[in-house]
């Protein structure tokens, strides 16, 4: 018998930092600086040293690791992370989920915000955000979307 209901037994979004398809990807590895870096967080690389995204230049967001250390019993948001001096894989080119801090809709222009997650590009007049790919899926602030990027 078949589920008539997926979403009573399990979420669609795969996890933060997780590939939401296999099409067309594309990933860099880079050493993590001092700062650590959490799954699906922006990233940004200066002398091939990875650091969570503040104010350089865009490399990419960070995919999931299959394996993480134990993550504390009361940790709410039970997301891994990249330590000083591990490997991190980057995504530059296709689709991944991504933890959103604004409501965003379908096909909406996205852009980094300071906390490292994701958001609608602004639309006032003295904004500097800047887009760097497209919301695949709609979602509210604090949930999951996917973000398709493609750089460089």
């Amino acid at each position: 018998m078949t589920i008539p209901y997926p979403q009573k037994y399990m979420s669609p979004e795969l996890g933060i930092g997780k590939l939401a398809n296999y099409q067309n990807t594309q990933a860099d590895s880079k050493a993590v600086g001092t700062n650590s870096i959490k799954f699906g967080q922006a990233v940004q690389v200066n002398e091939s040293i990875a650091a969570p995204y503040t104010t350089g230049n865009f490399f990419g967001v960070a995919l999931a690791k299959n394996y993480v250390d134990e993550i504390k019993f009361n940790d709410d948001k039970k997301t891994g992370e990249y330590r000083q001096g591990e490997m991190v894989a980057v995504l530059r080119k296709g689709s991944i989920w991504v933890q959103v801090d604004d409501d965003v809709k379908e096909g909406e222009y996205a852009s980094f915000k300071a906390t490292g997650n994701f958001g609608a590009v602004s639309t006032a007049e003295d904004s500097t955000d800047k887009p760097i790919g497209i919301f695949q899926t709609s979602t509210q602030a604090g949930g999951l979307a996917i973000l398709q990027i493609n750089l460089p």
